[in-house]
């Protein structure tokens, strides 16, 4: 038992019928993907995916659940192994080892592709929900941090500080007169400008 389910109580049964339960979503999603042409062939990766992408648990378990996905398809498609070994077994033995090789190749292809989707879905939602560092320093940033910055990296003059700190200073204290001014001041620069 791992720590996470120690904290909120889940006893190794719980943990397991939690699993069989995302692996059988990500098989009925297998199953419907499967019959779609060529979309198909990702169809382990696309069940496991989405069973992983519904996992609300702590700690990313997407390869698990992808290798459950993957050994419940190949364990639903023994019937239908079964039926090909039994026509193969009527043709010839080689045709039975055949069938059985590629029996063995699709599932390892399924548990194989099924964890891989899982994992991919972990990565996905991590870094969804994990916001890039320079974003949030970006949208955190006042806009006079923003100008001190600017100026430190010596971008604008002092004087051209001075003006803008000013400007964001009287914005902060009366956004209304300061929208006014700025308004007068684009208009007076249009003057100034066609004046010329």
């Amino acid at each position: 038992m791992t720590t996470a389910d120690a904290r909120e109580g889940r006893s190794t049964v719980g943990r397991l019928s939690d699993l069989a339960a995302r692996a059988g979503v990500g098989a009925g999603v297998t199953v419907l993907v499967s019959v779609l042409p060529v979309v198909g062939l990702l169809a382990p990766a696309v069940g496991a995916g989405v069973a992983s992408w519904t996992d609300d648990a702590e700690s990313p378990r997407g390869p698990r659940i992808g290798v459950a996905t993957g050994a419940l398809v190949a364990l639903l498609s023994l019937p239908l192994t079964f039926f090909a070994v039994w026509v193969a077994a009527a043709v010839s033995p080689a045709a039975t080892v055949g069938v059985l090789a590629l029996t063995l190749f699709g599932a390892a292809y399924a548990v194989g592709s099924g964890a891989l989707g899982g994992y991919l879905a972990d990565r996905i939602a991590a870094e969804r929900d994990t916001p890039r560092a320079d974003a949030d320093r970006e949208t955190l940033a006042t806009p006079i941090e923003r100008l001190k910055h600017r100026y430190v990296e010596g971008d604008i003059s002092d004087a051209e500080f001075e003006r803008r700190l000013d400007r964001l200073v009287t914005v902060g204290d009366d956004p209304d007169r300061a929208e006014s001014r700025s308004r007068s001041g684009r208009t007076d620069r249009t003057v100034c400008e066609r004046e010329r």
